[in-house]
């Protein structure tokens, strides 16, 4: 299930601490960087986002929010970070995180399985991690996020590649995984235009854990078609 698969994913509450490279929303509400914001690469994901401060964007498949608490403090009091998951109690949980750190632009959607519920028109940016290739009602999500990006926004997902890329879909998702040439072609097929791809994200070897993960930053073009970079 996907909400079981996000919760795992971002495991682990946040300790909130100074540091001089991120816009406050409050004195003291700066992250602590971990582990997994190295080899999560969380700085690349964030600088393919084109994130500035006062920009709105979606975290979908939140969990219990590794990234929308950082997503928070980056934007900026003036942006909002709507936190997007099917799992209520998750979402409780980053709800209590985000009153007791006073991160009060973070706004959390119960989404359905084809829907991420996300305000039409609304959003610089949306993000999803290690969640893509639990929706098997892709197209609705697809369609979801495009109805919610503003001409010119930016769609960044970040997945797990499958061990065999010839798999058929539903072998590479039962295995919680999905090639990057089938996402690519689901973005394509939604609207979206392709505008980066690297196939070799991440490629993490720390003890016993090996982390591989590719990406993919999509636009949504304006009006007239053509691309915003």
């Amino acid at each position: 299930m996907l909400h079981r698969r996000i919760h795992a994913r971002h495991g682990g509450l946040v300790l909130l601490v100074l540091t001089a490279f991120l816009p406050p929303l409050r004195a003291d509400a700066q992250i602590e960087r971990t582990h997994r914001d190295e080899w999560q690469k969380v700085d690349e994901i964030f600088a393919a986002l084109g994130l500035e401060e006062g920009h709105h964007i979606a975290d979908i498949g939140a969990g219990g929010g590794f990234l929308s608490v950082r997503l928070s403090v980056r934007v900026g009091p003036e942006g909002r970070v709507y936190a997007v998951d099917i799992d209520a109690d998750v979402l409780e949980e980053l709800q209590e995180t985000a009153r007791s750190e006073s991160l009060d632009n973070i706004e959390t959607i119960l989404g359905e399985t084809d829907d991420p519920r996300l305000p039409e028109r609304s959003l610089d940016a949306a993000l999803i991690v290690n969640a893509y290739h639990e929706m098997r009602e892709y197209e609705g999500m697809l369609a979801g996020v495009r109805r919610a990006l503003l001409p010119g926004g930016r769609l960044v997902i970040v997945d797990n590649p499958p061990r065999d890329s010839t798999r058929s879909r539903l072998s590479q998702i039962g295995q919680h995984d999905i090639a990057i040439g089938l996402v690519e072609r689901d973005l394509e097929g939604a609207g979206f235009q392709v505008v980066e791809r690297v196939p070799s994200f991440i490629d993490w070897d720390h003890g016993r854990h090996h982390h591989q993960e590719w990406m993919l930053v999509a636009v949504l073009p304006d009006t007239a078609g053509a691309v915003i970079r």
